[in-house]
């Protein structure tokens, strides 16, 4: 599954001019007050509409799959993801491997994607409900340098967020998951093949998404 809008791209925040910029403008340069408020005001109406328009847009989609155990022939179709190295804030690490067996939530955010801040805390909630029968959620973090590791420090425990992050500063994973926007979500079977993505904000404790997630984890792990 996959969705086309994007409302969290770091783009879409203003900034003040570059260093350079203000040399060439001069040093005293300052954007006018009345600037600033026009250009926030037409930012905060974009990323409100691009947030409304995406969670229409994923539940559409999610509404289109079917709930029923999927077929043969559509398990088959599905295909392999590419196993990879996940890091923890103290440097340990795991394989996508080592979760085989179980149904996979792998979910991209950053600390500045309001929607993926909000959007964490429905993960644990659809993991301690379906974690006996499975599932498992693995949140990994893009932010550059240390922002991710200091801001997911106070967020955990502050949410009460109980599966694991993980840290892809060197974006290795990004890559090869083509994320080119947050947040960015993959739902992983139990013999590890990629069986939907999204992208953008969605409801993930709608009745829709969790029987989805359920017909998943009805599953045969071979």
């Amino acid at each position: 599954m996959d969705t086309n809008s994007n409302d969290t791209s770091s783009k879409d925040r203003v900034t003040e001019p570059t260093a350079s910029t203000k040399k060439i403008l001069g040093e005293g340069f300052r954007l006018p007050l009345w600037l600033k408020v026009v250009i926030l005001a037409v930012v905060v109406a974009l990323a409100a509409a691009g947030y409304k328009a995406s969670q229409w847009s994923t539940q559409a989609q999610l509404q289109g799959h079917t709930i029923e155990p999927a077929d043969a022939e559509e398990i088959a179709t599905r295909k392999p993801v590419q196993d990879f190295i996940l890091t923890e804030e103290n440097g340990a690490t795991k394989k996508l491997s080592d979760f085989r067996g179980n149904v996979v939530i792998l979910s991209f955010w950053a600390s500045w994607c309001g929607p993926c801040l909000a959007e964490l805390p429905t993960f644990a909630e659809i993991e301690k409900k379906f974690r006996e029968k499975g599932l498992r959620v693995i949140s990994v973090n893009v932010d550059e340098g240390e922002e991710g590791r200091v801001f997911a420090k106070d967020f955990w425990p502050k949410k009460g967020l109980q599966f694991t992050n993980y840290f892809d500063v060197k974006k290795d994973l990004e890559n090869q998951f083509e994320v080119d926007m947050l947040p960015s979500n993959f739902v992983i079977d139990r013999q590890g093949r990629l069986v939907f993505s999204s992208a953008g904000a969605s409801d993930w404790t709608s009745q829709d998404t969790q029987d989805l997630i359920e017909s998943v984890l009805r599953e045969p792990s071979s």
